[in-house]
């Protein structure tokens, strides 16, 4: 007997969550309110795709996951007008349980968020729809309106500024373990 749709669904929330916030706050460069509204309707564009039975089956969540927050925090980034990085409010204490809060290490948390201060905002982009939507630099070229060798660059510019805290970043669930190597 399998679980009903809900129950699978909220199992892949309470599973994907916060590896997908720790993403999104990694691409929109931690902006936490942005990050939460992505990942959020990140789920709700899961959940009417998981209940629309007239298109074809997702075969791996993570995956369409990765790639519709990334998609959804440049959206709202675009739409906010918001590129820039507020280093004041970015680990402010909240109301609701913060990203900080559930990470063993505090330090490594601010030593990724500094590093990520550092890279530009298409170093950013195209690390984020590379290294964590895992679009092909092509497509990330592409919807950038970049040449892929711009991209290319962008992209080893920002592993090589990060190369240092790949293992933090691979903690938080923001780069598979194989990423950063290439």
């Amino acid at each position: 007997m399998t679980a009903p749709p809900e129950e699978e669904f909220d199992a892949l929330f309470r599973q994907w969550y916060r590896p997908l916030l720790a993403q999104a706050i990694f691409v929109c460069g931690g902006r936490r309110t942005l990050a939460d509204d992505a990942v959020q309707e990140a789920f709700l564009q899961c959940w009417r795709r998981w209940n629309a039975s007239h298109l074809e089956p997702v075969r791996a969540w993570p995956a369409w996951l990765r790639t519709t927050v990334v998609r959804e925090v440049l959206r709202l980034q675009k739409e906010a007008r918001a590129v820039g990085f507020d280093a004041e409010r970015h680990d402010q204490a909240a109301a609701e349980v913060d990203l900080a809060s559930w990470m063993d290490a505090r330090g490594a948390y601010r030593t990724v968020l500094e590093r990520i201060v550092s890279l530009s905002d298409k170093q950013r982009e195209v690390m984020g729809r590379c290294a964590i939507a895992g679009q092909s630099l092509g497509d990330a070229a592409k919807e950038m309106c970049i040449q892929v060798a711009t991209a290319r660059v962008h992209l080893h510019r920002a592993r090589q500024a990060l190369e240092d805290v790949r293992r933090e970043l691979q903690e938080l669930g923001v780069i598979d373990a194989g990423e950063g190597r290439q």
